[in-house]
């Protein structure tokens, strides 16, 4: 009998608390309480904010903030939780687990000391566990025993263990930095493979770490790329003296920094990757020493040595021929960086023109080439390899136009354009003031001239 009464009177104990339920805002003192069902005050509004009531039976708590820090109380409005937070949901955290009756200081949560904005951790009382030595500090993440939670040390982030231990170095510069490398720590994965860029604090040069925040790729550089999404690739770019270059993620050197760019260091990979022999690449760069240009294959060694004043690209950067700038004239070059012309063209384009005829096979002096003779300043046409055939005794000259046998080119002689062919003589007098004059005409000769 006595048991019954006993279960009953708990009974209308549990219902009675169970009415402090419904947070409340009182305007008069802009504060949230708690109301019965009944809309009288159980716990007088003396909160900045409050959530509801969580939890069953006795045990119930709700989140509440006081003198802009959250903690918990009970149905009562006891303080079972101390208002340390600055985050509700870490005091939720901590309302939960005493919820459970956990034993204080089995799990912990960061809390900043008023004194000196120190951060450590504590246990849902509010008692220290981990002294306030941290600059910032987050809430612990995993299970034990594998469960960290990262902190801030001299302007750096790490991460602590269950028991405190800084079990991986404050290297990070972020804690989304440090809590990728703690969740890969809790796996105990890809420690040979898993690399994250930071910068030396002492130099501002940036280097690579592994998930423990040690240096496995020293900080000697000045700018990067990532080893993929998930910092698990083999390879990425890195900036070193301007230039740009590959290493693997052990820090070797697959590409010599001596790209203009990561995009050109990032398609020299590539070729790497695909198998491509050192011998079918090019692309020209300059010499960071003389700012003379040549080409380098994609580990970034030089192919065909820096003399050059100005280069263009390979076709496909495998082509093989390219132009190159000598001395002011342009010339035409090969792959293994023979001379294939003369350097005579004013223009680089008039150059790619005379290396596609090589590159073609067609006919030594099918097609030809004004040039002007920089001793003389007269203009005369040169074949593909930049030899003249036209001698030079124009005042100036235009590119031939039309087919075979009835092409003309217009050619200054005496102050007047005229055309003339490919032996040099003039087909079309010259009387005319412009070249497009002659060319009109010339056109009209041509079209006369067809055999």
């Amino acid at each position: 009998m006595k048991r019954i009464i006993t279960i009953i009177l708990l009974t209308l104990a549990a219902s009675i608390t169970l009415e402090a339920q419904t947070p409340a805002w009182e305007s008069a003192v802009r504060l949230y309480g708690y109301k019965n069902d009944n809309g009288t005050w159980r716990i007088s509004p003396q909160y900045q904010r409050a959530g509801e009531f969580q939890g069953s039976g006795a045990r119930r708590w709700a989140a509440v903030k006081i003198d802009g820090k959250w903690g918990c109380i009970d149905v009562d409005g006891n303080m079972i939780v101390r208002n340390l937070f600055d985050e509700r949901s870490v005091a939720e955290d901590a309302g939960k687990e005493w919820q459970l009756v956990a034993e204080p200081g089995r799990w912990v949560y960061p809390s900043r000391n008023q004194s000196d904005g120190k951060w450590g951790f504590v246990d849902y009382y509010g008692r220290w566990k981990y002294q306030p030595v941290y600059e910032a500090a987050n809430p612990f993440y995993g299970t034990d025993p594998k469960a960290f939670a990262t902190v801030r040390k001299d302007g750096r982030w790490g991460c602590i263990d269950g028991k405190g231990v800084m079990v991986i170095n404050p290297i990070f510069m972020s804690a989304e930095q440090a809590a990728e490398a703690g969740k890969q720590w809790i796996h105990g994965r890809n420690y040979y493979t898993w690399r994250t860029p930071v910068t030396n604090p002492k130099t501002g040069l940036w280097g690579f770490v592994d998930y423990l925040g040690r240096w496995v790729v020293p900080p000697i550089y000045q700018d990067h790329d990532y080893f993929g999404e998930d910092n698990n690739y083999t390879y990425t770019q890195v900036k070193q003296d301007g230039r740009w270059g590959n290493i693997d993620r052990d820090g070797n050197i697959v590409s010599s920094p001596i790209f203009f760019t990561k995009e050109d260091a990032a398609y020299a990979l590539a070729q790497y990757e695909h198998g491509r022999s050192l011998e079918g690449w090019r692309l020209p760069v300059t010499n960071p020493v003389n700012n003379k240009w040549g080409w380098v294959d994609w580990s970034g060694e030089w192919r065909i040595k820096p003399i050059y004043e100005d280069a263009t690209r390979f076709a496909n950067d495998t082509g093989l021929f390219a132009t190159a700038k000598l001395d002011g004239y342009w010339l035409v070059i090969s792959d293994t960086g023979d001379h294939l012309s003369r350097n005579v063209f004013t223009l680089s384009s008039e150059a790619w023109l005379a290396g596609n005829e090589w590159d073609t096979h067609q006919e030594l002096g099918h097609w030809l080439y004004p040039v002007q003779d920089p001793g003389t300043q007269a203009w005369g046409y040169v074949n593909y390899k930049g030899i003249y055939v036209i001698k030079p005794i124009f005042e100036d000259a235009k590119l031939f136009t039309f087919v075979w046998n009835d092409r003309v080119a217009p050619a200054k002689m005496d102050g007047k354009w005229g055309c003339i062919d490919h032996t040099g003589q003039f087909v079309v007098t010259n009387i005319y003031n412009t070249s497009a004059e002659a060319q009109i005409a010339g056109r009209r000769w041509a079209e006369g001239h067809k055999f």
